[in-house]
């Protein structure tokens, strides 16, 4: 039930969630009222707050816990409840606000430090983009969508010769620079659409979705230049091996799918390095020479 109830409330808008909140704070006061003093909803309070700290954001629950801790002193005050001295209701409006901001940054702390994990989970740590097994998921997506709606998509690695010999001359930190120097240049260079990834050491992969064999192909011939430009500009001596595939149509698996533009790659390796081989699943082949 609360994947179902998380689901609905993560696709509404700011707005809708705040309405809904006001309305549920309103409507317990309003309960609050008709059932006198001697019955406390203090705890259902909590939940329009909770609903809108952790769709909204810290300062919505702040907001939220003034007005509910308001509404309940309305209500307390409106039903004619009997106290020793006149400030005691403020005073436990003030009590009561306090236990809601507790409650509001606790749940913010948590919603946080989970958006967090979540983040670092699908991302790589040294260049921020996507990690290997985010870009499984990403590239299972694509070929449901292709399947469904039969639209091409093109997958692409990115290797970097003479990688090692960065790291043994000028030190890890230079690769570090070298590693973080490719992704910013490839995340500037594709759309926003596109998923790009580390797959671990020096090998980058890039999905282009909805993308068949002529769109991709300029793509990377727009993309090669600029990364081959950035090697040059801090005198690292790195080229690139590319193997690209198109498929219209996608083959059983990712698994599949990602072993077939791994080989074309290494065929790449084997063939001298610095170049590009690009084809299309069952429709020939073309390479493009750097």
């Amino acid at each position: 039930m609360f994947p179902t109830v998380n689901n609905f409330l993560g696709r509404r808008s700011k707005v809708s969630l705040t309405v809904l909140s006001i309305t549920c704070v309103l409507f317990l006061g309003f309960i609050d009222q008709i059932s006198g003093p001697e019955l406390s909803f203090s705890v259902f309070y909590i939940a329009p707050i909770l609903m809108s700290t952790w769709y909204t954001g810290r300062n919505a629950g702040i907001i939220m816990s003034v007005f509910a801790a308001l509404i309940w002193l309305t209500a307390d005050v409106v039903t004619g409840h009997q106290y020793s001295h006149s400030l005691i209701p403020l005073w436990n409006c003030l009590v009561r606000f306090g236990f809601f901001i507790v409650i509001t940054i606790l749940v913010y702390i948590i919603r946080k430090r989970l958006d967090m994990e979540k983040t670092f989970a699908d991302t790589d740590y040294l260049t921020g983009l996507k990690n290997s097994r985010s870009f499984y998921e990403h590239v299972a997506t694509e070929s449901l969508r292709c399947k469904r709606y039969r639209r091409p998509f093109t997958i692409a690695y990115i290797d970097l010769d003479n990688f090692k010999s960065v790291n043994d001359s000028m030190g890890h930190d230079s690769g570090d620079d070298v590693l973080r120097t490719v992704a910013k240049k490839i995340k500037l260079s594709v759309r926003q659409s596109d998923v790009i990834s580390r797959q671990g050491g020096d090998e980058f992969a890039a999905l282009f979705p909805e993308t068949g064999y002529e769109a991709a192909g300029s793509i990377i011939r727009n993309l090669l230049p600029l990364l081959s430009e950035a090697m040059e500009d801090n005198k690292w001596p790195i080229t690139f091996s590319v193997g690209a595939v198109s498929f219209p149509t996608p083959l059983d698996t990712v698994r599949e799918m990602i072993k077939t533009v791994d080989d074309v790659m290494y065929e790449v390796k084997r063939s001298g390095k610095n170049n590009v081989i690009h084809r299309e699943w069952n429709k020939g082949s073309s390479e493009i020479k750097v």
